[in-house]
């Protein structure tokens, strides 16, 4: 019986993980962010952990949008038009390839200085085919302003359940982006 639960409390132990990434020198969020603040010029490739894909500023504020070329976009230029909006423009050089308005509490939701952009919680019962997870799921993109000023998205994943019916499985993903704020001109 002991070696039983030996087992068992191995098979737990392996089949869990936490998973983190971050750009060198990475700050936490700002939690004194305003609107106001999140106005200027923000690189659009941002700084992330050694291992970690590119992301680009760009596909996060329009993730669906099939007519923007993410690659070609340099800057991100961020103006405050209205005490609840923001004019958010795509710039090559000083050509605007994309530009839109964002209106608080319509289009996002600003609480203790963060964007939440995507939040989402699942449950599987392995009813695709394929499919051999039975648990649930949820997770988080969120941007802000880091205690530097910079740009700054957070994605978290949390996960817990079996796989095959009788492996389990539970994780932790978290993974962090810089986008700096250039202190120049935006072109």
């Amino acid at each position: 019986m002991r070696i039983v639960l030996l087992y068992l409390l191995q098979i737990c132990t392996l089949s869990s993980c936490v998973m983190y990434s971050a750009p060198e020198n990475d700050a936490d969020f700002s939690d004194k962010s305003q609107l106001s603040d999140f106005v200027g010029c923000y690189i659009n490739i941002g700084e992330s952990g050694e291992d970690s894909p590119k992301q680009l500023l760009s596909n996060i504020i329009w993730p669906n949008n099939k007519e923007i070329m993410h690659k070609k976009i340099k800057h991100i230029h961020v103006q405050l038009i209205a005490e609840n909006s923001l004019k958010v423009e795509a710039k090559s050089g000083t050509d605007i390839i994309y530009s839109s308005t964002f209106v608080n509490d319509k289009d996002f939701t600003i609480n203790e200085g963060l964007i939440t952009i995507n939040s989402e919680f699942l449950g599987s019962l392995a009813n695709e085919s394929g499919n051999p997870f039975i648990g649930v799921a949820g997770g988080s993109t969120t941007i802000g302003l880091d205690k530097n000023g910079n740009g700054k998205m957070s994605d978290t994943a949390t996960f817990a359940g079996t796989a095959f019916i009788f492996i389990p499985l539970a994780g932790h993903i978290d993974s962090s982006v810089r986008f700096i704020k250039s202190q120049g001109e935006c072109h």
